[in-house]
């Protein structure tokens, strides 16, 4: 039997993933794709992520009625950070001989496989599958091949690789549908729609446990000591927006209008550099006051950041990603103020 195996933090699942698990499991011919949510993986802030239960909750409500699609949970079992090199081997040991697994990775986790635990010895237990959604240059997918199976070479159609007493490594394209799941979690934040981006029955999921919206500012864990009031805070927020030239600051008052906080400030940068810096200058100067996020989406992008500050969320966009989400259009009804620099 030939498995597919398609991992990642799946936070949440979205369209993006079925679809792309669908494809590989029809252009290869597959019996089956079985999803394995993450239960802590080694590159990101575990406090960041959603509760495993939640991601594995969401994951069998996608693919409760697809024959070919089933949810592992090994990796919330397992304590200690997840190892994709782990979980294979585990699967393989302990399945039966006749099955033949297919690790379905992202191109561009591919590129990163050399920060991963023991990348050479995945091979050893499945076949790599890299998908590739945006047709991205080959310069540095080639490059980490080299670097890392240098043994392999490919086959007549060029996108099968093979070595001697190892599993393929195989790249296949697939559709290219413009979903993430940072921008589905920045949605939600931000009170938008993300219907016809997820299953119909994760959305009701998201929506009867409050996630990716819940203000966490009641946690009291959080090293955050601000005890001002959130127009203060709001304050202050903006002033270090403009003091690392963010352009066309406004402060939206959604009290009485969101359940999730009380301003929105919006600002824009000219480049993703002026962006991420923005919001990494903006992060380390509040902590000097005390003030920690509650949560960081979009930092890696950084065509669309956001912080969320419990009573306060900033938004600091690329101009033209602005201009399309027109957070301003979808809170019209709430109060704004341009905050300007003091002469």
């Amino acid at each position: 039997m030939r498995i597919g195996l398609f991992g990642g933090t799946l936070d949440p699942i979205h369209l993006g993933h079925l679809r792309s698990a669908e494809e590989v499991w029809e252009g290869l011919g597959l019996h089956q794709v079985w999803f394995i949510p993450s239960g802590s993986p080694p590159h990101k802030d575990p406090s960041t992520l959603t509760p495993f239960k939640h991601r594995f909750k969401m994951v069998q409500l996608a693919v409760q009625h697809i024959d070919h699609f089933d949810v592992l949970g090994v990796e919330g079992e397992r304590p200690g950070p997840s190892y994709s090199v782990d979980t294979l081997s585990y699967l393989a040991s302990s399945l039966s001989e006749e099955q033949e697994f297919f690790f379905i990775i992202g191109s561009d986790a591919f590129n990163e496989l050399k920060t991963w635990k023991e990348p050479r010895h995945l091979v050893d237990f499945a076949n790599l599958v890299v998908i590739n959604r945006n047709k991205q240059s080959w310069d540095q997918t080639q490059q980490v091949l080299k670097e890392l199976f240098p043994e392999y070479s490919a086959g007549k159609n060029g996108r099968i690789f093979s070595a001697s007493g190892k599993k393929n490594i195989i790249f296949h394209e697939v559709t290219n549908l413009e979903i993430s799941a940072t921008d589905i979690r920045k949605r939600r934040r931000s009170n938008m729609s993300v219907r016809f981006l997820v299953p119909e029955k994760v959305l009701q999921y998201m929506e009867e446990h409050d996630l990716y919206v819940k203000n966490p500012a009641s946690d009291p864990t959080h090293p955050s000591k601000w005890k001002g009031t959130s127009s203060e805070l709001a304050a202050i927020i903006s002033d270090e927006v403009l003091k690392n030239k963010g352009e066309k600051v406004i402060i939206l008052d959604v009290q009485g209008l969101s359940s999730v906080t009380d301003f929105i400030i919006i600002a824009h940068g000219y480049s993703v550099r002026h962006v991420q810096g923005m919001a990494e200058n903006i992060r380390r100067d509040l902590k000097k006051h005390g003030i920690y996020p509650y949560g960081i989406e979009g930092e890696k992008e950084g065509n669309w950041i956001l912080l969320d500050y419990g009573d306060v969320i900033l938004h600091l966009f690329l101009e033209p990603l602005r201009e399309f989400y027109d957070l301003e259009g979808l809170w019209s009804e709430a109060p704004s103020r341009i905050v300007e620099d003091k002469p």
